[in-house]
């Protein structure tokens, strides 16, 4: 006998396994961006998801797990896994602006860029290779069960007890079912497309509270959802029981509960081609149930004293044994559970696509007032953008063009991306987090950026330094220039020197974009090394900066962390805190690299900060100091123990401390409740006064396969390495 796949209709059921393969590899390329804004690397395995979605994507709308159907889900698996690896890479490049993204995603330098094989073709490898081996599977399980189909298609080769001539089973058919079961998966999937979307879309449009609030309200639909009352659940789960019926008794048997002798597949797995199958297989499973109703086993359930309570066109509801309620669907023909007040079925219950429609209209409005509400709140956080000064002021008049400096072009320009930040200058320079390093001209450039600043706060940074010589982009004018990101974003910038004692000069560049954030560089050198070329290269900087990030505000400063993926960083991310009373002569938001992947908790009214993921605790603040970094250490060290920290001076006490760069550390081991601690205090100067101070603590207890991807991550941003540490520290247990 012939497959129902191979009798007629064949062009048609390749168009339904086509259509569904590509929706449901839609909707796996929506789950690998929104994973891919929080887990980084690891969504590359959410390849495999696009594989298995397209291919049982395929399998429902067709109804059949087929060798042809996996087969049409191949190309549309490539595709799909193309396609989320090119958007992923273009959403890299310029988070938060949809028009760079756009011309990102066309571009080519995003597939032949310079570094294109670590960020674009490494990661789809990745992806692709998932994809394949889940679709490899996947195509091995349909061909395992065409060959069992074909099997069971083909003469009972096993003897078997004939049934009762007087045993009659009804089987649910399976073009019954399908309907209720389409509807119940679109109405799924369609709720996971918004919800995943609402993970991913803030990466793309920068407006992360808007998506947050819609997030929240895709939780509110949800509940919504749920709490709704249908009855397509029962009528799918129909298709794991029959009814038997003999001598006026009606039994309830749990197909899954029986497996076929010859198959050794459970009986469910013969509802769809029950149809199909040879008269002798029948009598077969009408053995089966006689044997369970005879030796009335777990598997069987015998209904006595049947009373109809009530019936739909879907279902009827009767109780039987004393009272207790059971739920028939409608999808098993010629079946009429009590005779005389119910009519034995001749045709399968009505379609209604409420389900579907219904489920949409929720989580549309949900989302819409989810969204709404964010909207309403960047509105009243955001600050408001200047008004653009007149044509005339923005272009000087022909006597005041003249600028006391020329950018100077790198030979080789290179992109550094900050938090929020795309800065570009000299792709020959070493880059960390806070410092580039023009090793060729012995001049380093020192990056501090604030945020949720005012405008007088970039006139208070930019005149720090008080001197006599004073020379600023423009002669004897401290006037901020205006200029424009590629991505329409607004800023003002100015660029300040002065000549230091012992024959130094130092220069600060500032820049303050409309969204509030504060970008400054400092540099300061000996009068031979070259004016000139240390204010080109900081104009440079300034004339073609790009902010991308949000405005940082009271309301969602705490709500940012996410893994750096643009600066290397796929375990940690930055984090916003407030910076002390004191440490400006304004407020501001400071930000520094915490692991993610579990909740900030923030301390001090937001001034300091402690969080914990994959077995290691950070924790985080600003400690003010006139000493060193090392210090630093050594006073929190004894605040701790005067609180009442016990530590193990004598196992693993050391201290490292770099006079360059004034950054220190010490390791050491506590006991905290019976418990072991190892721990790292470090201390690195953020500005004169100032030591951003961390520690962070081994919890073996919750370590896990990731926890020295992310140590190693947070040593690399504070400039230190701790091989005990990364080695789970041996003495902790």
């Amino acid at each position: 006998m012939a497959l129902e796949w191979e009798q007629g209709q064949r062009p048609s059921r390749l168009a339904a396994a086509l259509l569904g393969a590509v929706l449901g590899g839609a909707l796996g390329t929506d789950c690998f961006l929104a994973a891919e804004q929080f887990v980084g690397v690891a969504a590359v395995l959410c390849g495999g998801i696009i594989a298995l979605w397209a291919v049982t994507g395929g399998e429902l709308f067709v109804g059949r797990r087929t060798r042809a159907g996996a087969l049409l889900a191949l190309p549309p698996v490539v595709l799909w896994g193309v396609l989320a690896n090119h958007l992923r890479a273009a959403l890299e490049s310029a988070p938060g602006d949809p028009a760079a993204v756009w011309r990102a995603f066309l571009s080519p330098e995003t597939v032949n860029g310079p570094d294109s094989g670590i960020r674009y073709w490494l990661p789809l490898a990745g992806l692709l290779g998932a994809a394949l081996a889940v679709w490899i599977f996947l195509f091995l399980r349909a061909v395992r069960e065409e060959r069992r189909v074909r099997q069971a298609l083909q003469p009972l080769r096993i003897a078997f007890d004939p049934p009762p001539p007087d045993l009659e089973v009804f089987m649910p058919r399976e073009s019954w079912i399908r309907p209720f079961r389409l509807q119940r998966r679109i109405s799924r999937g369609l709720w996971l497309a918004a919800l995943f979307a609402c993970l991913w879309l803030d990466a793309l449009t920068g407006h992360r509270q808007v998506w947050f609030r819609a997030l929240c309200g895709m939780g509110f639909s949800f509940l919504a959802i749920l709490s709704l009352s249908g009855p397509s659940g029962q009528i799918c789960a129909a298709g794991s029981a029959m009814y038997a019926q003999r001598d006026g008794t009606l039994w309830r048997i749990a197909l899954n509960g029986l497996v076929s002798a010859d198959l050794h597949v459970r009986l469910s797995w013969l509802v769809p081609i029950w149809e199909q199958i040879p008269h002798a297989r029948r009598s077969s499973v009408k053995s089966a149930a006689a044997v369970v109703m005879e030796q009335n086993r777990t598997v069987g359930t015998k209904l006595e004293k049947l009373k109809l309570e009530e019936e739909s066109p879907w279902a009827w509801i009767v109780t039987h044994s004393g009272g207790t309620k059971l739920f028939i669907p409608k999808v098993y023909p010629r079946f009429s559970p009590v005779p005389g007040d119910t009519e034995a079925l001749k045709e399968p219950p009505p379609v209604r696509w409420l389900n579907p429609v219904v489920t949409l209209l929720i989580t549309v409005l949900c989302l819409t007032i989810g969204a709404g509400m964010g909207l309403q709140e960047e509105y009243r956080a955001a600050h408001q953008p200047p008004e653009p000064p007149p044509a005339e002021t923005v272009t000087p008049a022909p006597d005041e063009t003249s600028s006391i400096t020329a950018a100077i072009t790198p030979k080789v320009i290179g992109d550094y991306y900050l938090n929020g930040l795309i800065l570009r200058t000299d792709d020959e320079f070493q880059a960390s987090t806070t410092e580039l390093e023009d090793r060729e001209n012995g001049l380093n450039y020192r990056l501090y950026l604030q945020y949720g600043v005012s405008e007088e706060a970039a006139q208070i940074s930019l005149e720090q330094t008080e001197r006599e010589q004073v020379r600023y982009l423009r002669p004897d004018s401290g006037e901020f220039l205006w200029g424009m990101g590629d991505n329409g974003v607004t800023y003002r910038y100015n660029l300040r020197s002065v000549d230091l004692p012992h024959g130094q000069t130092a220069h600060t560049a500032v820049a303050r974009s409309e969204r509030g954030t504060l970008l400054i560089v400092e540099c300061v050198h000996a009068e031979d090394t070259g004016e000139e070329l240390a204010r080109g290269t900081m104009l440079y900087m300034l004339e073609n900066l790009q902010f991308t990030g949000p405005a940082i505000t009271e309301e969602n400063y705490q709500d940012q962390l996410r893994p750096a993926v643009n600066m290397g960083f796929n375990y940690c991310g930055q984090a916003f805190f407030k910076a002390p009373k004191g440490m400006f002569e304004y407020d501001a938001f400071i930000d520094t690299f915490m692991p993610c992947g579990g909740k900030v908790n923030y301390y001090d009214g937001g001034i300091s900060m402690m969080t914990k993921a994959h077995g290691l605790r950070v924790s985080a603040a600003v400690v003010p100091s006139e000493g060193t970094a090392m210090d630093v250490v050594e006073q929190v060290y004894q605040d701790l123990k005067a609180a009442g920290r016990q530590y193990d001076e004598q196992a693993l006490f050391q201290d490292a401390y770099n006079e360059e760069g004034n950054n220190a550390c010490r390791l050491t081991v506590y006991y905290d409740g019976g418990r072991t601690r190892v721990t790292v205090l470090v201390a690195v100067q953020e500005r004169e006064g100032c030591y951003l101070f961390k520690e962070m603590t081994c919890l073996p207890e919750e370590v896990d396969s990731e926890y020295t991807a992310v140590f190693k991550e947070m040593e690399a941003t504070c400039g230190i390495q701790v091989s005990v540490m990364e080695d789970l520290g041996r003495h902790s247990q």
